[in-house]
């Protein structure tokens, strides 16, 4: 129940903030990392809420929700990072 509801916040929240963020032409690199941060926090805020009201973890949901959006990051840092020291190399 709790992965629908952190679902359906985080695709609003983000869909919300996509929308806000298309006519400043931010690019779309940026876009995602601001996306995946933005639905980790909404995640972690629902879990908390859930875990609070009924005393019921989701341990192996939350390693999964983690390590997805988590290794979304690091993939897109690095690809920054690269691109970044390729500008300097030419």
């Amino acid at each position: 129940m709790s992965f629908f509801i952190g679902l359906g916040v985080g695709l609003l929240f983000g869909s919300v903030f996509m929308y806000l963020a298309y006519p400043r032409k931010i690019k779309s690199l940026t876009l995602f990392i601001v996306f995946s941060i933005v639905v980790i926090l909404t995640y972690t805020a629902i879990e908390i809420f859930i875990s609070y009201k009924t005393g019921m973890t989701h341990d192996t949901l939350t390693t999964c929700f983690y390590a997805c959006f988590g290794g979304e990051i690091l993939s897109c840092a690095l690809i920054k990072i690269f691109k970044l020291k390729g500008e300097q190399n030419g």
